[in-house]
């Protein structure tokens, strides 16, 4: 009998330990087995993630185990102590800080409670939030929507793509409700590309996308091997309205981009939020941080073009700027000690 509780005391030891994913650090040594948890195979979160962990490697003696993910579901696995490394952002920062229900999954509601074991380590690249049409459309602008019987194409509860484009449909006046009210469908997909191959295919008038402000798409070139598509135009003062809501950025889509882009389109983008577990050890931190600050080239070839020039200040360029999850204190000694911040 003593023998099977023990038996039974070591099952469960273990399925404990593998569910907490990784071992918790000890306070004042280096890590040298990180998981990091960054978006779906393919994307430019999944790139710059294995950009840092050949940099890792090589630099660091660091086994970085890139995992795939979400915005949302990253963060929640840091702040369940699962994974010591993953990637988000910006725009979640203030509910995240708060306590704001920004998702709903089942019965789970995303972030009800402010996280308290999440710490942020850089924000990075930048991605724009965008409402595509096919490029004969008569809809020019996002205000052009308000009152017609559109079909518009959005993904399920969690995805930014999904949660930031809504605020711009809000900020113009537009619900979900009013679209629906006005004889038309709102319909959700899984995948970018499905959203994409249902424009292509012209069985919708609108869809969400979040896309790069510096490297083409791959799945908006294979949208435009079918038809060109055009960016819905932004109102200045919707524009103004979402950006006092939410820590998002105006910027820029050059013309050319991709054969569609016909004009430089101002859209508004989020900016990629590194973030660690509270608990990682301040070398950890102090030596990733200095290992990208010195490999940004390297970045830049084989992560994000983006990458290419960022200094300390743009690593904490989003710091003091509304309401946040904390810096690191490691992070923080680290930008001050560069004058990134004083």
């Amino acid at each position: 009998m003593k023998g099977e509780k023990f038996a039974s005391l070591c099952t469960m030891l273990v399925c404990f330990v593998l569910m907490m994913g990784y071992a918790a650090p000890v306070r004042g040594q280096m890590l040298t087995n990180v998981k990091f948890l960054s978006g779906p195979t393919g994307t430019t979160w999944y790139s710059q993630a294995a950009a840092f962990a050949g940099l890792a490697s090589n630099n660091l003696k660091m086994s970085v185990d890139v995992m795939t993910g979400s915005a949302i579901s990253n963060v929640i696995q840091i702040e369940n102590g699962k994974a010591a490394m993953g990637l988000t952002f910006s725009s979640y920062l203030p509910a995240m800080a708060e306590g704001k229900v920004v998702a709903t999954v089942g019965k789970a509601e995303y972030f009800k409670e402010p996280l308290k074991n999440v710490r942020i380590l850089s924000y990075t690249t930048t991605a724009a939030y965008v409402l595509l049409v096919d490029a004969k459309s008569p809809y020019k602008k996002i205000s052009d929507l308000k009152g017609k019987a559109i079909r518009y194409i959005t993904y399920p509860s969690g995805f930014t793509a999904r949660y930031v484009p809504e605020r711009m449909l809000e900020a113009h006046g537009i619900t979900y409700e009013d679209i629906q009210k006005a004889g038309g469908k709102v319909d959700y997909v899984g995948k970018y590309q499905e959203a994409c191959d249902i424009l292509a295919k012209k069985q919708a008038d609108v869809i969400a996308y979040t896309m790069a402000v510096n490297a083409q798409s791959a799945a908006l070139s294979e949208l435009e091997s079918q038809g060109e598509f055009r960016i819905l135009e932004l109102d200045d003062a919707a524009a103004e309205k979402t950006l006092a809501e939410l820590p998002l950025v105006l910027t820029t889509v050059k013309k050319g981009l991709q054969k569609s882009i016909k004009e430089d389109t101002k859209v508004l983008a989020d900016t990629t939020t590194w973030v660690v577990g509270a608990d990682v050890p301040d070398e950890t931190v102090t030596a990733i941080l200095d290992t990208m600050l010195k490999n940004m080239d390297t970045m830049a070839q084989v992560g994000n073009i983006e990458f290419k020039g960022f200094t300390a200040k743009d690593l904490s360029r989003l710091y003091g700027k509304g309401s946040q999850i904390p810096l690191h204190p490691a992070a923080l000694k680290f930008y001050k000690d560069k004058g990134a911040i004083k």
